[in-house]
């Protein structure tokens, strides 16, 4: 057996974060370049799970004058994720062989992953979805690869992970996985196929 395991996003998932950050300016009184700020500045703890999404929208009410409708707030926070059918159906498919599977690891929120669940239906259908602000860790700590392989039951050298930035992928190498920094389809499909052919 082995397991492709998949960053969601801009693999499977398209997320524009500048997108998601002029949404927000349009519903509140800070400037792009200002939510840009508060962004690296607590972003690291939306990701390990130690920042609530409600919690989130409370700091932003309070230091960017965002709006106090919840649901407005999360629409123009999920505003730059697009679900990528075709990608999603694809990697489902692997599942559907003998001798693979597949499975998920995203640095991502509460807010994001709650918009996940209602949205794109199909990650529930993954072998295994990992995402850090449930587990507490994020990529690239090796921990986070660790976990996964665990839970799958499967060795290194059996996994395959693709991410769209490179250091994430050259931790998961350095533990003994194969790795693919995705760029666009056209060039991760056969790199995929062809690593699952033993090629």
């Amino acid at each position: 057996m082995k397991a492709v395991i998949f960053d969601l996003g801009n693999v499977l998932v398209a997320y524009d974060h500048r997108r998601t950050m002029e949404a927000l300016a349009k519903v509140s009184a800070a400037t792009v370049d200002d939510l840009w700020a508060i962004a690296h500045e607590i972003g690291h703890a939306l990701e390990v799970g130690d920042m609530s999404g409600d919690e989130l929208h409370d700091l932003l009410v309070q230091r960017a004058g965002a709006t106090r409708d919840f649901d407005r707030f999360f629409t123009a926070f999920c505003s730059g994720m697009t679900p990528d059918p075709a990608a999603l159906e694809y990697a489902l498919s692997l599942q559907e062989r003998s001798d693979a599977t597949a499975a998920v690891i995203s640095n991502t929120n509460e807010l994001h992953v709650r918009w996940l669940d209602e949205h794109v239906a199909a990650l529930k259908q993954f072998d295994l979805v990992m995402m850090s602000n449930e587990v507490h860790l994020v990529k690239p700590d090796p921990a986070i690869f660790l976990l996964a392989l665990e839970l799958l039951d499967l060795p290194p050298a059996q996994t395959l992970f693709i991410d769209d930035m490179a250091a994430n992928v050259d931790a998961a190498k350095a533990l003994g996985m194969a790795g693919l920094v995705h760029e666009n389809w056209s060039l991760t499909r056969p790199a995929l196929e062809a690593w699952l052919a033993g090629e």
